[in-house]
């Protein structure tokens, strides 16, 4: 359904790594990172315990994806992979989060400006990446801690580092086997690989030495013939097994750093808890090392607990001063030395007891500038005399804390009052799902198949219905966990002046279904209550023409050939649409309904919609149907049960 997952990864040894390789990756870590979000959320109690760590990381790498399918989809050639990972950098850095967020774009930046040698990427440019990511991190954060995201990304580079070494010494050894074309090879078995990294892959093995002749019994076996020795001889490296292999190094690396970090500081170990921003790292750094592997970063992380160790709820500890009341994030184009004085004149602010969590990250003009304080004005107002701030973003951080919050997020300029109203803001895949919507009463956010909604657009639709309470319909998978991310971020905990929240509406007919029962008269809680039941009590199907011959869950699918989907999967193949339609509402109805809701789209046959609705009358004649025109929804027919 629209928006769909990313792809899985092709084998590593398909193809080198481009930039198109990179997007499927990012997604599928993102799509990780939405999955276990509130998890990350939950072990946040450093700098402040305002458990936002997980949606501040997730929305600043959405922020990030976005960006680099911008750089692809623009005119002209195909961006390189330093390219494209400029531009995930940019847009991390234009859509950065929190501490979290900000520390991030910063790791994505550092990696991009590495310097790359070779045409390929392969393990020793993803390990400079990883040491640039870490000292750019830890040049832009005014005072380091140990046992942080920072220590994590530190781990992760010296792991790469050392995987790097490793993999020379393999080619020095391989060179060597080859040189003597006889000489007998035998790959080592099991062992773990570097910094506790899985044993390396087959084509990484190094080989053992072979026996001396001066140590050895005499062998009673033939020597193998040139013939075999060749046959037996280690293919060589490609850039895709070092890739692999240091990938899993620094994965593991990050892990093991990341147990480490209670150890570290003192707050996580009185909490019982790893850093948070640390896992968030441990969480893309793992699903490269899966991506690069061959296997679908999703399906592994799909019921896996990714913390180490316990979580307790955190123990009161004594603090030399209170914490500051608020936290600012603004995005500052100003000159490098600007930024030298801005950083200089914050720092020795918080020095004096102002606040402390200073991070200013980017460059060539535009920077983010993050600092928790008690005056958010003298921030403002440093930002002011450096350059032009914008984007300015003010937090109270005692009410994130607080059972109940009482100001979730002002930003500074966004125009006209909450007005004391309660409004839907709905996602729509064609026109006439659009003005369905509209005459239902809801804001409208369009979309497409090809661009989806982002953070940034959630958000613009949440501040221009000016209202006190606001619903999001996102009508997609992915477009779900980013709603819900929003909705936390914006959201006042229960409180006024606003109220977000997410239905978790994955099509467009649980959607229609969400708004049928919408009461703005009733409670907000309830409300939403009413129309996530009635959303996911909506099973979902549809019908799609094949455009390549392609495996299914179904089987094989010819071009010309009609899928039907029955929720996620691919539930059977059809000549025509009129049979794969009828079939796919066969199989919804077995399970009992009482309303279909039938979604037309672009692409369906003429004539299509009224004979599915002519078979379902014949044959379930009790049954109350319903036909939209949707226009460019993504499927030529989606179909709703109820």
């Amino acid at each position: 359904m629209p928006p769909s997952a990313p792809e899985p990864p092709p084998s590593p040894a398909a193809a080198p790594v481009d930039a198109g390789a990179l997007r499927r990756w990012a997604g599928a870590a993102l799509a990780v990172l939405g999955r276990h979000r509130e998890e990350i959320d939950a072990l946040n109690v450093f700098p402040i315990a305002d458990s936002d760590t997980g949606t501040n990381m997730y929305l600043t790498f959405e922020a990030a994806c976005r960006a680099l399918d911008d750089r692809l989809a623009a005119p002209g050639r195909a961006p390189s992979v330093p390219e494209a990972l400029q531009a995930l950098a940019h847009g991390a850095l234009l859509g950065a989060r929190g501490n979290s967020g900000v520390i991030l774009s910063q790791l994505l930046r550092g990696a991009a400006n590495a310097r790359y040698t070779g045409s390929a990427v392969d393990g020793a440019a993803l390990a400079a990446g990883l040491a640039a990511a870490a000292e750019s991190a830890y040049d832009a954060v005014a005072r380091p801690a140990a046992g942080t995201i920072l220590s994590v990304a530190a781990a992760a580079a010296e792991a790469a580092s050392a995987a790097t070494v490793a993999i020379g010494e393999l080619a020095e050894g391989r060179a060597a086997v080859s040189a003597a074309a006889v000489a007998s090879v035998a790959p080592v078995a099991g062992g773990t690989g570097l910094a506790g990294a899985p044993a390396a892959p087959a084509a990484l093995t190094p080989p053992a030495a072979p026996a001396s002749s001066a140590s050895s019994a005499p062998s009673t076996t033939p020597p193998p013939s040139a013939d075999t020795a060749a046959r037996r001889e280690p293919a060589p490296l490609t850039a895709n097994d070092s890739l692999a292999y240091v990938a899993q190094a620094a994965a593991a690396g990050a892990r093991e750093a990341l147990g480490r970090t209670p150890e570290q500081l003192d707050v996580l170990r009185r909490a019982g808890v790893v850093d948070a921003g640390g896992l968030g790292l441990v969480v893309i750094l793992e699903t490269l090392a899966a991506y690069t592997g061959g296997v679908d970063p999703r399906g592994a992380f799909r019921a896996r607990r990714l913390a180490v160790g316990g979580i307790r709820p955190p123990a009161p500890a004594p603090e030399s001063r209170a914490e500051p009341e608020y936290e600012v994030i603004f995005l500052l184009e100003a000159t490098d030395a600007a930024v030298v004085g801005l950083r200089r004149d914050l720092d020795e602010f918080c020095e004096r007891g102002g606040g402390d969590s200073l991070v200013v990250v980017g460059g060539e003009g535009l920077w983010r500038v993050h600092v928790h304080v008690d005056d958010a004005g003298y921030a403002i107002e440093a930002g002011l005399a450096a350059g032009r701030p914008r984007d300015i973003k003010v937090t109270h951080l005692p009410s994130q804390t607080a059972p109940h919050a009482e100001v979730p997020v002002a930003v500074i300029g966004t125009g006209a009052p909450v007005r004391r109203t309660r409004a839907v803001v709905a996602v729509a895949y064609g026109e006439g799902i659009a003005a369905l919507f509209e005459e239902s009463g809801a804001h409208v956010l369009h979309a497409t198949v090809e661009r989806p909604p982002s953070a940034a657009d959630f958000e613009r639709a949440v501040i221009a219905t000016r209202a006190a309470e606001v619903v999001l319909l996102p009508n997609g998978a992915e477009s779900a966990v980013l709603a819900a991310a929003v909705a936390e971020r914006l959201s006042a905990g229960g409180q006024p002046p606003i109220r977000v929240a997410a239905v978790p509406a994955k099509v467009t007919v649980q959607a229609i279904a969400a708004l049928a029962v919408h009461e703005p008269a009733r409670r907000f809680d309830a409300d939403v209550v009413a129309m996530t039941a009635a959303a996911t009590a909506t099973r979902y199907g549809a019908i799609e023409t094949a455009a390549t011959e392609a495996w299914t869950m179904a089987g094989v699918c010819r071009p010309g050939q009609v899928l039907g989907h029955v929720e996620n999967d691919v539930a059977l193949i059809e000549d025509d649409q009129v049979a794969a339609a009828t079939a796919v509402l066969e199989r919804m109805l077995s399970a009992g309904g009482e309303m279909v809701t039938l979604v037309v789209g672009e692409g369906a046959e003429p004539g299509m919609s009224e004979a599915v609705h002519d078979r379902l009358r014949e044959r379930h004649p009790v049954l109350d149907v319903v036909v939209y025109e949707g226009g460019r929804t993504g499927y030529p027919l989606l179909i709703g049960v109820e």
